[in-house]
Formats: structure tokens, sequence, C-alpha cells
């Protein structure tokens, strides 16, 4: 801990001054970076640490859409303001071994949604479209780091579609329990690739690649802020609203409950974004993609020794839940989309 504090204590130095009081807390926090919350003078902040990778120009990227969105009038959510550092820019490195990449941001009001009624779900498909609007008239200057989410395979380019596939059908021990749900994924990467050559034809533009409740804020009954920008690239516009869907689908049982959740989404991002034929027949494929795309980021964190296996294990049950998903729930929302 004596660690964290004396790198957070540097972090406040380069970005507020020398020798200020201030407080630190825990607060919700993503796997990928380590998040604190500091209140300096009456003012709060956030501070993050990258911990996912050490690399300038997905940060640099990443904060030139933020400053971009904050130029824009009238825009119906806040998304973080990163602070300017000593040296004239937005993020340092940590005066350390690690060398890690750290900033910090203005402090947001609001809290995680449960995304559990239709209301703030309805909000949550209108804020989606307006993201999407407000990243179309984007022009930045960073080149994309990330590729889009049908090239897969550049997820952890050292850990290729084959090896995944090796390493689902005969895993370590502590995984074997996991046997079913393995060979399920498996045979899901394997099948994907038939479908990228008519992906690709797709309407591309910038998205945020991973919204969910995690990386959004509510306040009353409204989605007020959306944070964590660091996976944008130029994807699929389809993309977004499929990586929204994914995300309801694996948090709701009750499919009564399922589907009320996901025609509220349709409903407000609809109101906003019209969709073509070719993106709403391509929906549950990319549902099931981001579910395979988030095992293979956390398989490779595992792999790294980034994650502990409780982490991963989380994620199979994730990425294989609902496996009917594609026969049964397909034409369902393919249909919400065409009405």
């Amino acid at each position: 801990m004596s660690k964290l504090i004396d790198a957070i204590n540097e972090v406040v130095a380069q970005f507020l001054g020398e020798n200020r009081t201030w407080t630190v807390s825990e607060g919700k926090s993503g796997y990928n970076n380590t998040t604190r919350y500091i209140e300096c003078d009456e003012q709060k902040y956030i501070v993050r640490i990258y911990e996912s990778h050490q690399d300038l120009k997905k940060v640099k990227l990443e904060h030139e859409v933020l400053l971009k969105l904050q130029e824009i009038r009238d825009l119906p959510f806040q998304v973080p303001v990163p602070l300017i550092a000593k040296n004239g820019d937005t993020m340092v490195r940590l005066n350390d071994t690690s060398m890690k990449i750290a900033c910090m941001y203005h402090f947001i009001i609001g809290e995680n949604p449960t995304l559990d009624h239709p209301e703030i779900i309805y909000s949550f498909g209108q804020r989606t479209g307006s993201l999407l609007k407000a990243l179309y008239e984007l022009k930045l200057n960073n080149t994309m780091i990330y590729r889009p989410y049908y090239e897969i395979e550049h997820t952890y380019p050292e850990l290729p579609i084959n090896k995944i596939a090796e390493w689902c059908y005969d895993p370590p021990h502590e995984f074997t329990k996991y046997k079913n749900e393995l060979l399920w994924i498996k045979q899901q990467l394997v099948d994907f690739k038939q479908y990228v050559p008519t992906l690709k034809k797709l309407p591309h533009q910038l998205i945020h690649g991973d919204l969910n409740a995690s990386n959004i804020l509510q306040t009353s009954e409204a989605i007020s802020a959306i944070l964590d920008f660091e996976f944008v690239t130029n994807d699929l516009r389809v993309m977004e609203a499929a990586v929204c869907i994914s995300e309801l689908i694996v948090g709701e049982q009750n499919q009564t409950r399922l589907w009320e959740n996901i025609e509220a989404f349709v409903n407000g991002f609809t109101s906003l974004i019209s969709l073509e034929k070719a993106e709403i027949e391509a929906l549950p494929i990319l549902v099931q993609l981001r579910r395979l795309d988030v095992f293979v980021h956390f398989l490779g964190r595992y792999l790294e020794n980034i994650d502990d296996k409780q982490v991963l294990e989380e994620q199979i049950v994730k990425a294989a839940a609902n496996p009917q998903w594609l026969q049964e729930g397909g034409e369902n929302l393919k249909l919400l989309f065409r009405n």
C-alpha cells in the first residue's frame, strides 16, 4: 500500500502542485487499471494508473477524444476531463521502476447504474446513440491503436485463435470444471471467421467499444456520464449497440425481464440512430463476438499473470452464459430493431 500512496503523492504533485494536503479513498474500479479518489482543497479528483499497458499513444488518443467531446455544445452527458500536468501534458510516467502511465481527472458526480429498470436502460440506449453521433463528427490527429472487434485474432497478437482453441480444448487442471463452457467457447471462436468478410462491408466509425454499467454514471433516472474511453477505435457502428446488448444478456437470467430490458435499450437507441438492414442482420453474431472478445482479453491477462484464476473463471461463465442466444434470441433482436 505504501508504494501506491507514494505513486499517488507523485501524481498529485505533478498535476496539482507540490506539498498539497490531500486524502485518498477507494471506490469502484475496473479490472484493467488502478483508480483512486482524491480530495484536495474541497475539490474531488480521480487518479488513474494504467496497469494493462504502458503505451503513451493509446492514452494520447483517448485524451484527444475526451477533449474534443468537451467542445461539443449540448452534449447530453458528461465525459472525464483530464487535468494538465506540470509537463504540459495530460499524462505522466511514474518515477519508479514501473514507469507506469498516470493521469488525473475531475470527479464526476453519479453512480454506476444496475441496468435493471426499463427507464434507465432506455436512457442508456439514447446516450449510446448520442455518443455515436458525437463520435462520428470527430476529426482526430492521433491514429487508431486498437483493431476492430471482428479482428479478434489481434486482441492478443501473441495468442492466436488456434492457441486459444487448444487452451480451451485442453485447459489446465484448475479449469477442467469448465470443460463444457470452454468447448463451447472454442467452437464459437472457430466458427466466427466465416462472418468476417460480410462484417467488413458494414458502416464503420469511431466507437467507444466498452459501454457497460461500470463505464457509465446515473443521476436521477438518466445516464449522466460516459467514462473510460481507453478502447476507442474505428469499428463497426453497430458494434456499439452489440456491446451494450451483450452486457444486458449476461446480467439478466429472467427471460421476460431480459426482453423488456433489450426492448427498452433498442427503443432509446433507435430514437437517434437508424441501422441499415445488413447491420441489423449482423447484430446476433456481434453480440456473441463481444463476449468472446472479453474472454480472450482476460485469458491473455491470466496467462501474463496480471489476473488470478478467479477473474478468468468469472469471464468464462459470462462468455458461455445463455448459449442458446444465437438460435433463440437472434431473430427476436433483429425484429425489435426493424420495428
